[in-house]
């Protein structure tokens, strides 16, 4: 059985570039276009009546901007995951919603059907990660009603909903210095033991699942992005540019420059 498809929302106050959007392939993808909207304003009564899985919003716009609606939307809808689209000069306030939650964002100029096709399966598995922890809530709290909270099956699901959350915070901070101790903190376990779990429930390190997300970020900045080398280090939480060669070289086996020239 084929999955669910997408339903896609753009926002733009630019016709021609909602028309671009407008003709991707998104079936393909494994998704549909549900509506669009010339601003935030609209957008927001959109998404109350359409109930989008995914918007791709521009930054700049007329009544209610991209950042603005993408808090509100956020708050209101937090299973709706959320794009943005940029000039160079929205650059600041790109890093700004990433650091909020939003899924990714794109230079209007850069982006092609295999990015969308990339936001579309990025937007699948965090909806899937944010139902599995909504499920967890509501099984947790019927059993809590019908039995003692204290069991060998509740420890497992527990286990299960601690490991999310870690996922959760890591994916929302990458811009930002990520260590276990801080992430163990936030999901209330000691370090070691979430470290443990980590592997156990992922099989990759805590570590090890850090760096990746960088990178598999660092990858889509330097192909979608004008940004400079040292910029996307930055962006991935690592401000070394030295360090961040090395390790992207170690990822990948090519460089971040020449990754970058394709």
């Amino acid at each position: 059985m084929s999955a669910t498809p997408i339903k896609v929302l753009i926002i733009d106050d630019e016709q021609p570039l909602r028309h671009e959007l407008r003709t991707m392939p998104w079936h393909s993808f494994g998704a549909e276009l549900a509506g669009e909207a010339e601003n935030g304003e609209e957008a927001l009564a959109l998404c109350e009546i359409l109930k989008p899985d995914l918007v791709i919003s521009d930054i700049t716009m007329p009544i209610m901007d991209g950042l603005e609606l993408f808090r509100i939307v956020r708050k209101r809808f937090p299973l709706i995951q959320f794009a943005l689209l940029t000039c160079h000069s929205d650059f600041h306030y790109a890093q700004e919603a990433l650091k909020l939650g939003a899924l990714d964002y794109f230079t209007k100029l850069a982006f092609d059907e295999e990015d969308m096709k990339a936001l579309v399966v990025k937007a699948r598995e965090a909806i899937r990660r944010e139902v599995d922890l909504k499920q967890y809530e509501q099984e947790r709290m019927k059993r809590e009603i019908s039995s003692p909270p204290e069991s060998e099956a509740s420890d497992v699901r527990k286990i299960r909903r601690e490991v999310l959350l870690a996922q959760k915070v890591i994916e929302n901070r990458l811009g930002e210095p990520i260590t276990l101790v801080s992430v163990s903190a936030e999901v209330g376990l000691s370090s070691y033991y979430l470290s443990r779990l980590f592997r156990e429930e992922t099989g990759e390190s805590f570590n090890d699942y850090v760096t990746r997300l960088r990178m598999e970020k660092a990858m889509i900045l330097l192909q979608t992005t004008q940004l400079k080398v040292y910029e996307v280090a930055e962006q991935v939480g690592i401000p070394s540019y030295r360090y961040f060669s090395q390790l992207f070289r170690t990822w990948s086996g090519v460089a971040p420059t020449d990754y970058k020239k394709g």
